[in-house]
């Protein structure tokens, strides 16, 4: 939490000076993702005015503000009737929790900045990236029942004062070929084993491995890893997310006969594990899940991995670990 709390102090001020570049007088953010973002709590709002931030939370929540991640410098408040009124905020919600005069809707120009991660924020992920792996490494190769390796996960995560981002994905054989598995008792896997799982801490990690044993299995994560191979080579700044979804998706179209890539090809990563869709050109500095997939009633496989989009290539935040794990 320490280190949390020190990211969203140090990125305060930048944050504020990209927020506020193009809007004129008062902003007031009512959505949970953008308050959290700002000032590291979900409160009720989150209101700017010049370098001035204050949080508006409920008197219920105030005491538990001491418990995240908010800098010294936020005004705390539970009562905004004495703010100035807004004039640019990120839903018409705002005229409910803070003073709003003729409010001008700027949500997108506010998820482009919440989206490109400050030098703190990429910090505190790649910490957290480290620490999400080595949990991989924790349960490698998947023993026992489904539900017992997730069970190890979440401990693992509060063992370190941390909670999962999403809830764990544990799929053997068939299972791995439902995206959304929710884990069952199910002991033991002889082809596949999958485990999607993530930290957070302010930030979301979000990670799939898979452990393949068998021709078709091998045949199947070779494919899978080589459309994420194709992703990444066109992955930059001011790219089209359909570009790069084209790109693994012509490798997938290799795919042995019953097997279907049945999602997205990835989504942006923050405060929330699935900040936003893939909807217009990457900013720069925006950390992104490439996934690529492909599941039949046999068996599924996926391997996530997350990344930094930069001018001249990716930063893979997860190369350290191997794509296929050692069953």
């Amino acid at each position: 939490m320490k280190k949390a709390t020190e990211t969203v102090a140090r990125s305060l001020k930048e944050k504020v000076e990209r927020l506020t570049e193009d809007l004129n007088g008062p902003v007031a953010l009512v959505e949970p993702r953008n308050v959290e973002w700002l000032t590291g709590f979900r409160g009720r709002a989150v209101y700017v005015d010049d370098d001035d931030v204050t949080l508006v939370v409920s008197k219920m929540d105030r005491p538990a503000v001491r418990e995240w991640p908010v800098p010294d410098d936020v005004e705390v408040i539970d009562d905004p009737s004495d703010l100035k009124p807004a004039r640019a905020v990120d839903s018409r919600k705002a005229c409910d929790v803070v003073p709003v005069y003729r409010p001008r809707i700027v949500t997108r120009s506010v998820t482009k900045v919440r989206l490109s991660k400050t030098g703190p924020e990429l910090k505190l992920l790649r910490d957290l990236v480290d620490r999400t792996v080595k949990a991989f490494e924790r349960v490698s190769p998947p023993e026992g029942p489904e539900t017992d390796v997730e069970l190890e996960l979440r401990g693992d995560a509060a063992s370190e004062g941390l909670r999962p981002s999403f809830d764990p994905i544990v799929a053997y054989d068939g299972a791995a070929g439902v995206p959304h598995h929710v884990p069952s008792p199910v002991e033991g896997w002889e082809e596949v084993a999958l485990v999607d799982h993530g930290l957070k801490c302010y930030l979301c990690t979000d990670v799939t491995r898979v452990w393949v044993k068998g021709s078709e299995a091998e045949r199947v994560a070779d494919l899978v890893s080589e459309a994420l191979d194709a992703a990444l080579d066109v992955l930059e700044p001011g790219v089209e997310p359909k570009e790069v979804s084209k790109e693994a998706e012509e490798v997938l179209k290799d795919a042995p006969d019953g097997y279907e890539f049945l999602h997205s090809l990835g989504h942006h990563v923050g405060v929330s594990v699935h900040e936003a869709g893939f909807d217009e050109g990457f900013p720069e500095n925006c950390v992104i899940t490439v996934e690529p997939g492909l599941y039949s009633e046999r068996l599924g496989v996926r391997i996530e991995e997350m990344v930094v989009v930069r001018e001249g290539g990716p930063e893979v935040l997860t190369e350290g670990l191997p794509r296929v794990m050692e069953p």
